[in-house]
């Protein structure tokens, strides 16, 4: 089961490779690999697997209430989109959630609350207007 938290739900379907180190981005690429092979997703609250290898950094922003603020909006979007209430424990298949209308909306902006102000908002815009061609949970 991969645990993610709210954000990531959103992170996931923009990825391309970047991120804030080496050790986040192959830890994200083997993420990524499994959801494409359709394994359970958990949510959970605070750092997750996408987070573990910065979130023992002295810098990290995993634990602050901005982030906390992304995971309560995304799972807000997420919940709307799905039409049934996604919190903490809830577990998602990847196949349900990361299809054609989940990546129109997003596109759209209607599943993107969480997105503002985060950093990588502007590449996720032009990954999402290019169709996805970059993102690696599409290829």
């Amino acid at each position: 089961m991969i645990k993610l938290r709210g954000h990531h739900l959103l992170c996931s379907l923009t990825f391309a490779g970047r991120g804030y180190s080496r050790e986040f981005e192959s830890g994200f690429k083997r993420i990524i690999e499994r959801i494409k092979h359709n394994e359970t997703i958990i949510i959970v609250s605070g750092p997750d697997e996408i987070c573990a290898p910065i979130a023992g950094c002295e810098n990290s922003h995993c634990r602050e209430a901005r982030i906390t603020r992304r995971d309560e909006l995304a799972l807000e979007d997420v919940s709307s989109h799905l039409g049934e209430n996604i919190v903490v424990g809830s577990k998602i298949t990847p196949s349900r959630l990361f299809n054609g209308k989940y990546r129109a909306s997003f596109q759209q902006g209607s599943t993107r609350r969480a997105c503002s102000e985060c950093q990588w908002s502007e590449t996720c815009d032009q990954i999402a207007n290019a169709e996805y061609l970059s993102s690696l949970l599409l290829r």
